[in-house]
């Protein structure tokens, strides 16, 4: 047996790349831990300070021609394949998910798209029919009760999640999140 344990790296860990704090969470919890009192002064000045912040900007930090040129590395991005993302999935329907080849077409140098990573176990699932279970719009992360709304249109598939086979044996069976870029509609 292998004494060293591979840690497991399930979806629920990616969940910081994909989503963003629910704004009325922010504001809960700023309110709570700020013991309500002083929080009413501060809350009443933040809409003035975006548009302020933008007027002092330029004035702190001017960006002339040369320095645009040659201090800032490029980033190039590779060629990624066109999807049409926005199917707008409902419960019930049915979907096929693209093959493995074009779906990694889609991933950035990270293997993600869109912040959400591609996961090794959802290789088994490539070119198979499945029917969409329920849309994703929003999490609530473990770790810290924080609510997460996805940026990006994400779906659960019936029977499709985590069975733990390259995690050392994990048994909670995540369901895998799948981005709408890697589906496509199909008939039953």
């Amino acid at each position: 047996m292998n004494q060293r344990a591979i840690p497991c790296t399930f979806m629920a860990q990616e969940v910081y790349g994909f989503t963003r704090p629910s704004y009325v969470f922010r504001m809960q919890r700023a309110w709570n831990d700020s013991i309500k009192a002083p929080l009413v002064p501060i809350v009443k000045q933040v809409p003035y300070v975006a548009p302020l912040w933008r007027q002092v900007q330029p004035i702190l930090s001017p960006l002339s021609d040369d320095t645009c040129s040659t201090n800032r590395p490029t980033v190039t991005q590779k060629e990624v394949m066109p999807v049409e993302e926005v199917l707008d999935l409902q419960p019930g329907e049915f979907v096929q998910v693209r093959s493995l080849e074009e779906i990694r077409s889609t991933l950035d140098e990270n293997g993600k798209y869109k912040g959400l990573l591609f996961m090794p176990e959802m290789e088994d699932f490539c070119g198979k029919k499945c029917r969409v279970f329920k849309k994703v719009r929003s999490i609530t992360l473990e770790s810290n009760g924080e609510v997460r709304i996805l940026r990006s249109p994400t779906v659960f598939l019936e029977g499709v999640y985590c069975d733990g086979k390259r995690h050392s044996d994990c048994d909670r069976s995540c369901l895998l999140f799948w981005r709408e870029a890697w589906l496509k509609r199909t008939e039953p």
